[in-house]
């Protein structure tokens, strides 16, 4: 029962987890990468509180970077940022 009311009260923020990711990837064709996104974060948040009950200055910023770059990695794949190819000085 401790599981189950746990996970049930994580629910808005795993819904508020849902809504940004929504906003930021506009895309409607990425829906596997936006659940990719949505458990990387959430496994990199289990992982870390597994490792320490108190985070440190150094093992919250090494929790930032991972998410940084899942986010970065996940919006990539959507195709949520443009590429253009470099102007050339000719």
């Amino acid at each position: 029962m401790k599981s189950f009311l746990a996970v049930f009260n994580a629910f808005p923020s795993i819904l508020a987890a849902v809504q940004a990711v929504e906003a930021a990837i506009p895309v409607p064709s990425a829906g596997k990468q936006k659940l990719d996104l949505i458990l990387g974060a959430a496994g990199t948040a289990w992982a870390i509180t597994q490792a320490e009950q108190q985070l440190s200055k150094n093992t919250t910023l090494n929790a930032v970077e991972a998410l940084v770059n899942l986010s970065v990695a996940g919006l990539n794949a959507a195709g949520a940022f443009k590429t253009t190819a470099p102007v050339s000085s000719n």
